[in-house]
C-alpha cells in the first residue's frame, strides 16, 4: 500500500460541494482558507489535504488506515468519476475482489448488488453507493492468469513481473503440470519450472502477485493421454478457475478462441528476447 498519496476525481454536473462537505465534516476535516481563486475550498484531515476545484477534486498526503475510509466515502460522492489512472491508484490501496463487478462510475469494485424499491420503481444499489441499470455490459474483475508448462519453462511471467506488468495478479499453479514435466519434459525442463516458482514465490513476498495453488485431484490423469491430452487439461482448468490463459503455444491459442477462452498469447520467439531485455532494464538480474 502507498503511504503518499495523490488522488485526482472529477467532478460532473451532478456533484454538489454540500455532500463533500457533509463526508469532511464527518471526518472531522478543517476548512483552510485559499491563496488561489482557483481553488474553491480547501480541507485537511489527518495527513490528507483535499483540494476542491472547479472540474476536480485532488487529494494528497499521507495515507493510514483512518483516512483510507475517507477515500472510500469520497469515491462514493455523486457526480465524481475517476480516470483509468486514478482508479488504478485507487485499486493498489484497496486490492480487487475477483469477479468483482467495477462500478462504471467510480471505477470501485462490488462484490454485492442489492435491489431496492423507489416508488413504483426498483433500483440496484452497488456496495459503493452508485445504481446499476443492469444493461450489458457487466463490468468484472479477472486478475487471475493460467500460464501453460511452456511459459513457465521459458519464466516468462516472473520476467513480465518484474518488468511491470501483472501486478496484483493471481497466478494460478495446477499441480498436474509437476506430473506432466516429470514424465515428458526432461531434467532441465523440470529446474527451469523449479526455478520460476522460485522467482514467483519471491514475488509474492514483495505483494506484486499471489499464487494459487491447484489440487491434482480436480483432473482424473487415469483418464487422460499425456503428454497428447496436455492442452486439453489446461483449458480444463482454465475454465475451471476462470483463469486467463498465457501461452506461446499457437494451436492452444487458437482452441482457446474457439472455446471462448480469454487468452495472453506471447509468440515462443519473445521467450529468448524477454530474457535480453530483463538484462538491460534490471542491472540487478541474476539467472
Amino acid at each position: 500500500m502507498p503511504k503518499q498519496i495523490t488522488i485526482v476525481w472529477n467532478v460532473t454536473s451532478r456533484f454538489s460541494e454540500h455532500n463533500l462537505t457533509k463526508v469532511l465534516i464527518t471526518f472531522k476535516a478543517q476548512q483552510k482558507s485559499s491563496r488561489s481563486e482557483h481553488v474553491l475550498g480547501i480541507w485537511k484531515v489527518n495527513g490528507l489535504t483535499i483540494k476542491y476545484y472547479k472540474r476536480k477534486i485532488v487529494v494528497q498526503g499521507n495515507l493510514n488506515d483512518y483516512n483510507k475510509t475517507l477515500l472510500l466515502e469520497i469515491t462514493k460522492i455523486e457526480g465524481l468519476t475517476l480516470d483509468d489512472k486514478n482508479a488504478a491508484k485507487l485499486r493498489q490501496i484497496f486490492p480487487s475482489k475477483q469477479n468483482a463487478i467495477v462500478c462504471d462510475e467510480c471505477k470501485s469494485t462490488s462484490l454485492l448488488i442489492e435491489a431496492k424499491t423507489r416508488g413504483l420503481d426498483v433500483v440496484f444499489v452497488k456496495e459503493c453507493g452508485h445504481e446499476d441499470r443492469l444493461i450489458t455490459p457487466l463490468t468484472m474483475i479477472n486478475s487471475r492468469i493460467l500460464p501453460d508448462l511452456n511459459v513457465l519453462i521459458s519464466q516468462s511471467i516472473s520476467r513480465l513481473v518484474k518488468l511491470g506488468y501483472f501486478n496484483g495478479f493471481e497466478v494460478t499453479i495446477p499441480e498436474f503440470m509437476f506430473d506432466v514435466i516429470d514424465q515428458f519434459k526432461g531434467k532441465g525442463n523440470k529446474d527451469k519450472v523449479s526455478q520460476e516458482l522460485m522467482n514467483l514465490r519471491r514475488l509474492e513476498q514483495d505483494n506484486k502477485i499471489k499464487i494459487i495453488s491447484l489440487k491434482t485431484d480436480l483432473i482424473n490423469l487415469n483418464e487422460l493421454n499425456l503428454p497428447r491430452d496436455e492442452d486439453k487439461v489446461i483449458l480444463k482448468i482454465a475454465n475451471l478457475t476462470n483463469s486467463v490463459l498465457v501461452t506461446g503455444d499457437q494451436v492452444l491459442k487458437d482452441r482457446a478462441i474457439l472455446e471462448n477462452r480469454p487468452t495472453i498469447y506471447i509468440p515462443a520467439k519473445i521467450f529468448g528476447e524477454l530474457k535480453i531485455i530483463e538484462e538491460v532494464r534490471n542491472p540487478c538480474y541474476t539467472p
